[in-house]
């Protein structure tokens, strides 16, 4: 069994190429949801929903978020009405969401709706996210505190800032599973999602991080940066807010309680010595994925990996 830490964006296209290498039902997939919100009244799990419509083969690849060839009524609509959304959000996804909204209204757990989610979507894997307890994202910038889709969003990242953090993150609890996901596994991957802001928040509950830290020895990690800069996201600017280098380094210096091994693109293997002086071993291999085929050459680099560890 393999457990993958995801975001919502880089490591989607990570579990994708993992999914054609490897049953699903030996995926577990431990999701951030510090970047829950709600919108227009409907409880909204972008991170969740882009790794189950990844898994459920459904998933808009354009924008890694939403489903593919959905329409938009609803959203325009509204916007005609005078409410404009802060998230474009199309018609099925937005059904997807009330059918959350509706069930949590119900008392169920954000781990049971997800479940449910997946059974009816027809995916294997088994998709939990971090904590059933409600965690946000907080971004403190120069202008005022903002919320995560309010920063990248809203403004674009277009504003200084002073520190993020996360709130009740020290309350939270592990949702079921995600620990035992971790101990069962024989191998825990970090995917390439934004170390500050999506893998911050799961590695930061307290019993993930120390189950990890316990595991250390079968937890690899997949480098979200290429040189100076992230695939995507604004992972670089919020590293340089916590004082961290933009490079593999940086994100090696944030995951070296919890890391065995780091992935690093080839480019950068140069920074190994770097790396190495912290305790983690490196690996190189090519981390642009712009297709499906680079994705699965990705995903099976880390299983060989995993077979020559095992050996």
């Amino acid at each position: 069994m393999i457990t993958v830490l995801s975001g919502g964006t880089g490591t989607p296209k990570l579990i994708q190429g993992l999914t054609k290498i490897v049953d699903q039902r030996n995926l577990r997939i431990i999701v951030n949801t510090a970047e829950d919100t709600e919108i227009s009244g409907l409880y909204v799990s972008p991170d969740i929903d882009t790794v189950v419509y990844t898994l459920a083969g459904i998933v808009n690849e354009e924008t890694w978020y939403g489903i593919s060839g959905d329409t938009f009524s609803c959203y325009e609509m509204l916007k005609v009405l005078g409410e404009k959304e802060l998230l474009r959000i199309g018609d099925k996804d937005r059904a997807v969401k009330l059918y959350r909204t509706l069930k949590m209204r119900e008392g169920w757990s954000l781990s049971r709706i997800t479940g449910e989610i997946c059974r009816t979507l027809g995916v294997k894997a088994i998709v939990l996210p971090m904590s059933d307890d409600r965690v946000r994202t907080v971004i403190h910038t120069e202008e005022g505190d903002l919320s995560f889709h309010e920063f990248w969003v809203a403004r674009r990242a277009n504003v200084n800032v002073k520190n993020v953090t996360f709130e009740n993150l020290e309350n939270a609890r592990p949702a079921p599973g995600v620990l035992e996901a971790i101990d069962e596994s024989s191998l825990v991957i970090i995917g390439p999602s934004n170390p500050v802001t999506s893998i911050g928040p799961i590695i930061g509950v307290r019993e993930i991080g120390k189950k990890l830290m316990k595991n250390r020895e079968k937890v690899v990690a997949v480098s979200p940066i290429i040189g100076n800069a992230p695939v995507s996201g604004p992972a670089g600017i919020l590293m340089k807010a916590l004082k961290y280098e933009v490079n593999p380094v940086g994100v090696a210096k944030i995951y070296r309680q919890f890391i065995k091994t780091i992935f690093v693109d080839k480019s950068d293997h140069y920074l190994a010595p770097e790396i190495e002086r912290l305790g983690i071993s490196v690996e190189s291999a090519d981390l642009f994925l712009p297709d499906i085929e680079s994705r699965e050459r990705l995903a099976r680099k880390i299983l060989e990996y995993l077979n020559e560890r095992s050996s």
